[in-house]
This record gives structure tokens, sequence and C-alpha cells, in this order.
């Protein structure tokens, strides 16, 4: 348990606050306040019996019984993320359904539930709704009175951090989200946080779906509390004018592209707190809201940029474990700007590709489409078009011609930085389908006496694309099978991937977030 514990390396995050009006500091701390809030309730969402577990970790006063605490809070469970959610502090696997569903409910048994009483199928596919039994059936509980405990004072937090800011664009959206927090009704307040433009930034609410591996259905709580940097902001605001042609450039076939929403406006941030899902073993670096493809249609999706954390995730393990796993010849190529950068249009390339696809006749967002397999489908997505668009925008003469193997050797590096998440997670699974399709396609070498990788920038550069293409296309289709097929075959640790990341001892998997700010 010691060992596991200091894979997480305790980091301090914080943010020039010196030049925020004594009222947005005081809005900061009704933000952090109100964040605080949505831990009880992600906890239970993760697993519904978290807080009894955790009291009787909590009478074990033992070395060992400190560091399995410990360990438990990082993982936000009793399940090991970082190894296909092994139990740590209980002798039962992990129920797919996390705490959004009763643990012995499978899918079939919900689908034919739903087939036998279509009246439910909109509240029991809603993002924002607990499934639990009753009598002999089921019913969906709105998260607005399953939470109700917590969402009620965090919802008058908000309130009072709106009277306070005098960011007129803040307390709109604050004003809505507290909203949302009692009708469960979001919509109004993904707009409005669309619009968010002030030095104090949030992101409160139930937003990704990873938890539920069941269905990939319900939403898990969390929240960002950020300090914004306009100019820095600005500077990256060219990008999203890029969006429709990058769209067009992609290596796929017309009909398959998308329109979206054209505003996706880009932030550059500082994070000062975390909580709920976004502060679970492995930390954000950058995320692209909201997820609702109504929002999306009509004004796109927010890609937020978490600048400290990128620049403390570079330095503390991105570059440690390209020293080890590289060719020594090629490490010169590694650099902070194309790791940054490909963070950026991974989030962009988020809001790229199909959205919708067509089953039974009926229309549907790929996400419900691709239930389980969608997540890793979607994160491995992401990276592949995110590298695939960068040098789309070195063609451009956005990006000099020399930053072509900056990114494609820094990318390939930084899909080891995911695997170490584990494989049972999205974004590892989705980096491992990266790799061994690179290394089955000769796009990068891997000498086992070195225990190390050599990457053929040309076959790469080509490989991206194809593996663009195919994503992409099992998307569109709607083909829950082929996606399943893709991650059991590429998605699992390989030998040479095995080989590699066994000599990276001592390096962190991932930080542990310190938050002077918040007073910790």
């Amino acid at each position: 348990m010691s060992d596991k514990v200091k894979q997480f390396a305790p980091a301090r995050l914080t943010a020039d606050v010196s030049r925020l009006p004594e009222t947005e500091r005081r809005a900061l701390d009704r933000l952090i306040e109100a964040s605080r809030l949505l831990d009880p309730i992600f906890d239970r969402q993760a697993c519904a019996t978290n807080p009894e577990i955790r009291e009787r970790l909590l009478a074990d006063q033992s070395p060992e019984g400190r560091d399995r605490l410990a360990y438990f809070d990082i993982m936000r469970g009793p399940w090991d993320r970082q190894d296909h959610h092994r139990p740590f502090a209980v002798d039962r696997p992990r129920p797919p359904g996390a705490g959004f569903y009763p643990e012995d409910l499978s899918a079939a048994e919900l689908h034919a539930w739903i087939q036998r009483h279509p009246g439910d199928k909109a509240a029991f596919e809603s993002l924002f709704t607990r499934i639990r039994r009753d009598g002999g059936g089921l019913v969906a509980v709105p998260y607005s009175e399953a939470y109700a405990a917590w969402l009620v004072p965090a919802a008058a937090l908000l309130r009072e951090a709106a009277a306070l800011t005098e960011n007129e664009s803040l307390r709109r959206f604050l004003r809505s989200r507290a909203d949302a927090f009692r009708s469960d009704d979001y919509h109004a307040s993904d707009k409005d946080w669309m619009d968010l433009d002030s030095q104090v930034e949030v992101t409160i609410g139930p937003y990704e779906t990873y938890e539920d591996e069941l269905l990939g259905l319900k939403a898990s709580f969390e929240s960002f509390v950020t300090v914004s940097d306009p100019e820095a902001s600005r500077r990256l605001s060219r990008y999203k004018e890029l969006l429709p042609e990058m769209e067009r450039n992609l290596p796929i076939p017309d009909e398959v592209k998308t329109e979206r929403g054209g505003e996706s406006p880009i932030r550059v941030v500082d994070l000062v707190f975390s909580a709920g899902d976004a502060r679970k073993s492995v930390q954000t670096i950058a995320f692209n809201l909201p997820n609702d493809e109504r929002v999306r249609a009509e004004k796109g999706a927010k890609k937020v940029l978490l600048r400290n954390v990128i620049e403390t995730k570079f330095e503390r393990i991105m570059r440690p474990i390209a020293e080890r796993i590289l060719d020594p010849a090629q490490l010169d190529h590694l650099s902070s700007e194309a790791f940054f950068n490909e963070t950026l249009f991974h989030e962009l390339s988020h809001s790229l590709g199909p959205a919708f696809t067509t089953l039974g006749g009926e229309r549907v967002e790929v996400r419900l489409a691709l239930g389980a397999s969608y997540s890793a489908l979607e994160e491995a997505k992401a990276d592949a078009m995110g590298a695939y668009n960068v040098l789309f925008m070195i063609q451009r003469g956005h990006f000099p011609a020399d930053f072509r193997e900056k990114l494609l050797v820094s990318y390939f590096a930084g899909l080891f930085r995911s695997t170490r998440f584990g494989v049972a997670e999205a974004h590892g699974k989705g980096a491992a389908l990266q790799i061994n399709r690179f290394l089955e396609e000769r796009a990068a070498r891997f000498d086992p006496g070195a225990r190390r990788f050599t990457v053929d920038t040309a076959e790469l550069e080509a490989a991206i694309a194809r593996l663009v293409r195919d994503l992409c296309l099992v998307q569109h289709r709607g083909d829950s099978q082929a996606a399943a097929e893709l991650l059991s075959r590429y998605g699992d640790l390989s030998e040479p991937m095995r080989q590699a990341l066994g000599g990276l001892e001592g390096i962190p998997i991932d930080i542990r977030p310190i938050y002077p700010l918040a007073g910790e």
C-alpha cells in the first residue's frame, strides 16, 4: 500500500490572485465551498457504500491501515483504478454500474425493463438519474432528489457567489446552474457556461460518464475552480475559427463529416481547486465541455486547458518517461510546447467527427450507440485526431516545419504516460489502442535489449491518418461490436509496452494535488 500511495506525487497547484478584485476573491471562496459539497455526491456515485467503507478504514490506525485509507482516498473507492479495478479494501469486484444502479443489475435486465415500460425510457437513459429497485421493479430517481442533501446547499453557495461577483457572465451562469441543481435541466446553464468570460471561472455539475461502465449513461458530479489568463486564451482563439476547416480536412468521406456550432471558445486557466470526478486518481489536464450534443450543435464546445497542471505533469512525469523509453537520438525532439498543443488539439478534436448515428431508423448520439466502449474509443479518436490536426496546422503554416518531429515524438511518448493510468480507464485503454496499432503498422519499433522505442515519423504520420479514419467510421456506423472488437484487440498492454513500462520505477504515475488557496 505504501508503494501504491507513493505513485502519486504531492503537487502544489495555485494561481496569482493578487490582481483579482476583493469581490472576485470572495466569490472564489464561495465557489470552493460549493465544490466541496460535490465530493460526498461523487463518493456515492463511484460506490454506493463508500462512506461506510471509509469509516471502517478509519478505524485501522496501523501503518498499513493508514496507507490503505490514503489509497482509498486517491482512488475514491475500494478498487484500484490503476489495476483493472482490483479490490484492495473490500472482497468483491467493482460493479460495472458503479453507484448509479443496483449492484446486481445487468444491462440486459435494464433494456428489458425499458422495452416493457417504454414510458420509462427517457428517465432511465437520462444522464441525471440513479436507477433503484423498488419492490419488484425499477425506478429512476432524479439527481436533484437523490443528492438533495448536498445540492441544495451547493446551489445556495453558487447564488452567494453570484451576488458577490461583478462579472455579469459569471453571475448569469452561477444562477442558472443553481437552478439546474434543483431541476435537473442543465441545458440553459450549459449555454450560459459557454458564454462565461471571467477572471474567475468554474466548471461545476454532472458531466462525464466514465464511471458508468454498464451503459455509459450516467454523469458524475465534478468541479474545476480556476483563474483565467485572458491574454493566453486570446492567442489561442484563432484555432477555433479553423475548426470547420479541420473538419473538412479529416480523412473520412464527406457524409461522415459534421457541422457543429462555431463558437467553441478556448480558455487557458490555472487550477486552484477541484472536486468530485475531477479529483480521482489521475488528474485531468484539459477538458472539452459540455457533452450535450444539443449545445454543441448550437454553440460548439469550450476547451479549457489547465496550464499549471500541464506544466507540472510535463516536468515531473512526461519528460522522465520519455527519457527512459525513447531512443536517445530522438530525445531532442521532446517538447513541452508540443505536449501543450497536442493537449489543446485533443480537446478541439472532441468537437470534430461523427456526433450522431442512425440505429433502427432513429437518430441517436454516438455515445448512446457505442455504450460502454464509447469513452475509450472517443479518447483514442481525440488523441490521434489531435496529432492529425496539429500536422495540418503545420502544413498551413501556423507552426514551423521543424515542429513536425517534435509533435510526432512527443505525441507517441505521451501515450505511455496515459497507459500508466491503467487500461481499465478510458484514457489508458485508448492510449494502448493507439500504441499497439502503431507497433503493428511499424510506425514505431521496439528494441527489447534497450527497452526503448524508435519512432518512424513518416510511417507514424500515415498511421495516424488511417487510425483517425477507422475510428470515425466505427462511430459513424454506431457499430458497438466493431468498437468492442477494436478495444479487445488493441486496448491492452502488449509485451513491448510491458517491458518499457517496467523500466519506469520511481516516476510518479500522476500527481496528488494540494490547493493552497483552498487552505490545503
